[in-house]
């Protein structure tokens, strides 16, 4: 009778959660090592392009896809003080889905043999299995066994606030909003709005304080377009998800030894391109196959790496380019 191969899963979010329902249970047996299991209630909303979407439903999650597609106006650019567009919008297919749904519909696609461990995992190498998967984000722990040199996260600056909002909003308003050292942007939701904002702030350490930073944000968002400071005067502080950005070093790789990351944990980056979650997902279910397979999982990383360290380069430069105040000489002619 064969041995599974035991894997342990560092991190229960959205890649933890997505490898260990992708994962065979005849296969393998899985413990999930998550600190806090409570943060599932919180959070705001996620961005799903189509790639995302089919991994999801290849994992047995299609019920909250249906529940949440929609063809939703993109790529709307508008200035930030005066509200004109800068960039025409684009329809897409996106899900847009309250991370607390996501992270529940992950849950119940769990095999019943998965364990979970509610632990803070300070030393990933004293963990006894046969692979250790970092899905622990960007302050993952892991990450220092597969990159041995500066593996730290890297400070972007700015402090990122995401609310939802009661209140639809209307078509002419959707869109990201670009200002030198601000961005604000707003998406529809099935019911209500998704909002977000970025701006430079000496807040801080984490956790920050959601009315003081709302109080802040108000402030320094005073004067712009009307639609955004509408948002911003109806925003409730319960309701606002509050955290410093922070980005991945540059990776050469995602696996050494018995060592794995996915997700932030290999490619944590400025929210930009809305691919954190998406790619966290195709990270976990394009793995499940090849993990255990030294080949599959070169092959995988071949795969991956190019795509995502790609990813993570490009979204720091659009964050560049709409915090600059720039923007208007290189879209303003769109």
């Amino acid at each position: 009778m064969s041995t599974s191969t035991r894997v342990s899963i560092v991190g229960g979010g959205i890649a933890g959660l997505a490898l260990a329902a992708a994962l065979d249970p005849a296969r393998f047996a899985v413990t999930i090592h998550e600190a806090e299991p409570d943060r599932a209630a919180s959070g705001s909303a996620l961005t799903l392009w189509p790639a995302a979407t089919r991994a999801l439903r290849r994992i047995g999650a299609g019920e909250v896809v249906d529940r949440h597609t929609a063809s939703v106006a993109g790529g709307t650019i508008r200035d930030l003080r005066t509200g004109r567009r800068l960039l025409p919008s684009a329809s897409a297919r996106l899900t847009i889905v309250p991370r607390p749904e996501l992270l529940a519909a992950l849950e119940a696609c769990l095999p019943s043999t998965v364990r979970r461990e509610q632990a803070l995992i300070s030393d990933p190498s004293a963990l006894d299995a046969d692979i250790v998967v970092g899905a622990d984000g960007v302050r993952s722990r892991v990450r220092a066994l597969v990159r041995r040199s500066r593996p730290e996260r890297t400070p972007t600056g700015y402090l990122a606030l995401r609310g939802l909002s009661e209140q639809p909003p209307d078509t002419g308003d959707v869109g990201e909003y670009w200002g030198r050292g601000r961005l604000f942007g707003l998406v529809p939701l099935q019911s209500g709005a998704y909002w977000f904002t970025t701006h430079r702030s000496t807040l801080g350490p984490e956790p920050i304080n959601p009315r003081e930073a709302l109080a802040e944000v108000r402030d320094v968002f005073s004067g712009v377009a009307a639609p955004v400071q509408q948002v911003l005067a109806g925003a409730r502080a319960e309701r606002v998800v509050v955290t410093k950005l922070w980005v991945a070093p540059g990776m050469g790789r995602y696996a050494r030894g018995r060592y794995v990351l996915i997700g932030d944990a290999a490619h944590a980056m400025t929210p930009n391109l809305g691919r954190g979650a998406g790619d966290a997902i195709i990270d976990a279910v394009s793995l499940a196959p090849v993990l255990g397979s030294r080949f599959g999982l070169a092959r995988w990383q071949a795969r991956r790496l190019p795509f995502t360290q790609g990813a993570r380069v490009a979204s720091g430069c659009v964050m560049n380019l709409a915090l600059s105040g720039q923007p208007q000489r290189m879209l303003g002619r769109a």
